[in-house]
């Protein structure tokens, strides 16, 4: 009895080893099977990176969402930006940046567009900026103590020859001696003591006028805004005006002839570059000024 029992566990015992390694058999191969469908599996395909498209320079240029350029969009913010600061005085302009990149002809050509049209609006815009008494200029920086100057960074940006870069200085400097003598003329006419304007700045000069009582400025600002509109008749030449009214006309006339003087000697076409082009930031501002005066 004994050793049929002994024998009975010795086969159950066998049969359990013999499912075991069954068992692992298995395990082993479907492993393997799987490794193996895995290994054959294609692999994921590859990530495909949006390239910017080239410039004309041959550089990558970053482009927005709405596929604009950002070099544009720098562009058109700056010369939108730039444009609408009010100066508390004549004589202190604040000038927009240059954009420190190389623009394409037509980038150049859209921006000098944009500045021409922002100068001369259609008439009803004329009358909104009149109700306003606002005028904008586009002029030359020469109301300060200093005259500006072209580097050779600046002449490398508009391509300008020597003879061009010569007559652009010379024509700053002659207007700048110009635009000084006006104001110490106007300064003299109701200094008390007209012999300082020798010893004083353009500025100090301005400074001076602007502080007198019934100076002029503020209602020239309105005149002008009123005549640009076609809503006010100019002075007759030679009228007897306030002195702060003298230099706001002058100073409202300084673009017109800077632009007027270089086509002259360069021509129309680089005349209009060197007063509208965002590159010629260096020697040119862009700004309006605005308010009525108060009724007395």
């Amino acid at each position: 009895m004994a050793d049929r029992t002994s024998t009975t566990s010795q086969r159950t015992s066998l049969l359990s080893l013999a499912l075991v390694s069954v068992l692992s058999a298995l395990l082993v191969v479907g492993v393997h099977q799987i490794h193996a469908r895995l290994s054959q599996s294609p692999p994921a395909p590859a990530l495909q990176s949006e390239e910017p498209e080239p410039t004309e320079a041959g550089g990558a240029t970053p482009r927005t969402q709405s596929g604009e350029s950002c070099d544009a969009l720098r562009i058109r913010y700056i010369l939108q930006c730039s444009m609408g600061k009010a100066l508390p005085a004549v004589g202190r302009p604040v000038s927009p940046r240059a954009s420190s990149t190389a623009m394409s002809p037509e980038s150049e050509a859209k921006e000098m567009a944009e500045a021409f049209a922002w100068l001369h609006p259609p008439k009803d815009h004329l009358a909104d900026l009149a109700r306003r008494c606002e005028v904008r200029f586009i002029s030359p920086e020469i109301t300060g103590n200093q005259v500006p100057t072209v580097d050779d960074k600046q002449a490398r940006a508009l391509a300008l020859s020597s003879n061009e870069r010569t007559e652009l200085d010379q024509t700053l400097r002659q207007m700048h001696q110009s635009f000084a003598d006006s104001v110490r003329q106007a300064y003299a006419a109701g200094a008390t003591d007209p012999s300082k304007a020798s010893s004083l700045s353009v500025e100090q000069m301005l400074d001076d006028i602007q502080e007198r009582p019934n100076n002029g400025f503020d209602q020239a600002r309105q005149r002008l805004a009123l005549e640009l509109a076609g809503m006010a008749t100019p002075p007759a030449a030679g009228a007897d005006l306030p002195p702060g009214e003298r230099i706001f006309r002058l100073s409202a006339g300084l673009g017109d002839d800077f632009e007027r003087r270089l086509a002259d000697r360069l021509g129309v076409e680089r005349a209009r570059q060197l007063r509208y082009s965002s590159l010629a930031a260096p020697w040119m501002n862009s700004f309006s000024q605005s308010g009525c005066p108060t009724p007395q």
